[in-house]
């Protein structure tokens, strides 16, 4: 018991230091991530008005394959109701949503921490050896607890049943207190804290697939997915508890083995130690040959995970006309447009989701240039000749090409798969097209954030906030009520809704010099100031 005392010695103050460092943070988390499901939520009753609506929608869902995959078993299908199709939609994204949110600020609270050498100021005064992994574990999950809570009241009071939405909330809940477990363990086990973060996400990616191939294939392969089990609760469709408590007493298993890992190596190194580098540093002659071997994974990544998700909505656009059959609401949603084909107007919605997950991409490389910078690697080069315009260059040229390779294989993917559906080769080039026309949107969303990094480096997070306010004007703007200026803040309200409507070249070329603007204000804000590591 003395021995138990001595290491979690500090718990308290040091969970007080985390929530004083991430206040803003948690509550950005917490807003976004509710706020989506529960607007999705409250969205849903005018899509599916009745019985007939409903049933419709799983005999669709129910039978494609790809759509399978990307939302779930479908529990619940043979008698469907509101609930069910409720947690079809917003359940697998919401237990993606809080694994990630649990693995980035684990990550980011432990191992990150040793990174930049604070762990070991901390560990010099009288704190437990396990006190700062327990601090960052108990904040996160009791942040982990509020979403959830937030996602229950919220879907309780759009009208579903108390049981379900407890259930639906719980199943995220335990995925994300599951995978701060796995954060845990990576930190201990990888030699720095990118290794830790990007261990945890191809824990969750295999997590995804294997689950996946379980629900294709309606067979018990998704129970080895820590996505399956969560699933198993079967939220609205007769719930069965006992799944929780097994996800919950994994992930308590993990963060006990975290300890024990943790007691096996040394503060600052991982059980498994980073690979070295080449002998000599070629890649730092040219700043593009450094941002790409900075950005080159997050990109391919993006790229085949664009590429697939254009794949499913192409699966679907063939049965567009069944789904929006006798729902005048959900046909109005998507053919917004007089005149505007139905198939072009689902394809229009899909470019446009598509292009705003995009910007994630691009965002998460901007973000990466103001990561580089607070960990002190940025001082080393810009103390060389090498000026800080031909660095920023770097970056935003590998940025600039990797979006649009990233945007182009959204298109491709979803002109590919409808192009077999409909017999139709032409379709890729038509849709791998359209998509260039959110590009303009993309530009202004990282330049923007290219303009906190020149002026305020410490607020380049909020980058993200605008992100979400753009998704949340643009596809939940009508269901809000937003009024129209508000609807004008988004760069992509601006742009031809391509291919239900002609490409207009001057609002492209408009949003185009705009993006220009803040990059180059960016730019200038990055030559003016002091460097700002954290």
């Amino acid at each position: 018991m003395t021995t138990r005392r001595t290491t979690l010695r500090g718990t308290p103050r040091l969970m007080r230091l985390v929530l004083r460092r991430d206040r803003w943070r948690l509550l950005w988390w917490i807003g976004l991530l509710g706020g989506v499901i529960v607007v999705s939520a409250a969205s849903l009753p005018p899509l599916y008005p009745d019985q007939q609506a409903i049933d419709d929608y799983a005999a669709l869902f129910g039978d494609n394959p790809a759509l399978v995959a990307f939302a779930g078993p479908g529990y619940g299908f043979e008698d469907p109701n509101l609930g069910v199709i409720l947690v079809n939609e917003t359940q697998l994204w919401g237990m993606i949503g809080m694994a990630l949110m649990a693995l980035f600020l684990t990550v980011r609270h432990t191992r990150a921490e040793e990174d930049v050498e604070r762990a070991e100021l901390v560990r010099s005064s009288v704190i437990g050896r396990h006190a700062p992994t327990t601090a960052a574990t108990l904040v996160v999950a009791a942040a982990l607890a509020v979403l959830a809570g937030v996602c229950a009241v919220g879907c309780a009071i759009s009208g579903y049943g108390v049981i379900g939405s407890l259930a639906l909330a719980g199943s995220t809940l335990a995925v994300g207190w599951l995978f701060t477990g796995v954060a845990v363990v990576a930190a201990q086990v990888a030699g720095t804290a990118r290794a830790a973060l990007t261990s945890g996400i191809m824990v969750l990616v295999a997590s995804f697939l294997v689950r996946a191939l379980g629900d294709i294939g309606d067979n018990a392969v998704r129970w080895l997915s820590p996505l399956g089990w969560a699933q198993g609760v079967r939220a609205f469709a007769g719930e069965r508890w006992w799944v929780l408590a097994w996800c919950v007493t994994v992930a308590a298993g993990l963060v006990v083995g975290g300890f024990a890992l943790a007691n096996r190596r040394d503060l600052g190194s991982g059980l498994i130690a980073p690979r070295l580098g080449p002998a000599q540093g070629r890649h730092l002659a040219q700043p593009w040959r450094l941002a790409w071997r900075l950005h080159r994974t997050t990109f391919m990544a993006w790229t085949v995970g664009m590429f697939i998700g254009g794949a499913v909505y192409g699966s679907i656009a063939d049965d567009i006309d069944d789904l929006i059959r006798d729902n005048p609401t959900f046909a109005d949603l998507l053919a917004q447009l007089q005149g505007a084909n139905l198939v072009d107007a689902f394809f229009a919605t899909s470019i446009a989701l598509m292009g705003a997950v995009t910007a994630g991409a691009v965002v998460a490389a901007v973000v990466r240039m103001r990561s580089e910078e607070a960990a002190g690697r940025v001082e080393a080069l810009w103390v060389t000749p090498l000026s800080r315009w031909r660095w920023a260059g770097g970056h935003l040229g590998v940025i600039c090409i990797g979006s649009l390779v990233v945007l182009v294989a959204s298109g491709v993917g979803l002109g590919s798969v409808y192009a077999a559906i409909s017999n139709d080769p032409g379709q890729v080039l038509r849709l791998a097209l359209a998509t260039l026309a959110m590009a303009p949107g993309i530009a202004v969303l990282g330049a923007a954030g290219l303009v906190l990094l020149g002026w305020w480096p410490r607020a380049s997070i909020a980058t993200w906030v605008m992100l979400g306010v753009v998704v949340i004007v643009d596809f939940f703007g009508e269901l809000l009520r937003l009024p129209g200026w508000v609807r004008a803040l988004s760069p992509f309200r601006h742009l031809a809704a391509v291919p239900a409507e002609p490409m207009t070249w001057t609002p492209f070329l408009t949003v185009t010099v705009v993006a220009v603007a803040l990059g180059s204000a960016g730019l200038v804000g990055l030559r003016r100031r002091d460097l700002q590591p954290s």
